[in-house]
């Protein structure tokens, strides 16, 4: 029996808890106008966080069409779980590594 790695449960729980935020910015994506932008809840792997990241559906969406990636502010990224892929001057988009991926899009509520 393989024995689970402290990194490994790091990133698993990052996962589990971005995953929150990102069903909470599912909400708040609905109620949003498409032209304007929207407050959304930072995705990072602070349970704690509450910081608003400000962008447009169009931005949102095109982050939400990989069930790996996470939109964070600049500074709530931990380079053991999350891999920045972009940095815009509002935000980055990561994914998560290792078994956080998994987990990642395992949670996905858009997921089929």
């Amino acid at each position: 029996m393989s024995e689970i790695s402290e990194l490994d449960l790091q990133r698993e729980r990052a996962a589990k808890n971005e995953s929150l935020f990102r069903a909470v910015n599912e909400r708040i994506e609905d109620l949003a106008t498409p032209a304007s932008f929207s407050q959304f809840v930072c995705e990072c792997l602070d349970d704690r966080c509450d910081k608003r990241v400000s962008m447009t559906i169009e931005e949102y969406e095109y982050i939400r069409s990989d069930g790996n990636r996470f939109f964070v502010l600049h500074g709530h990224t931990d380079p053991e779980v999350d891999e920045i892929l972009e940095s815009t001057d509002r935000y980055l988009v990561v994914r998560k590594r290792g078994v956080g991926e998994a987990v990642a899009e395992q949670l996905d509520p858009r997921r089929d």
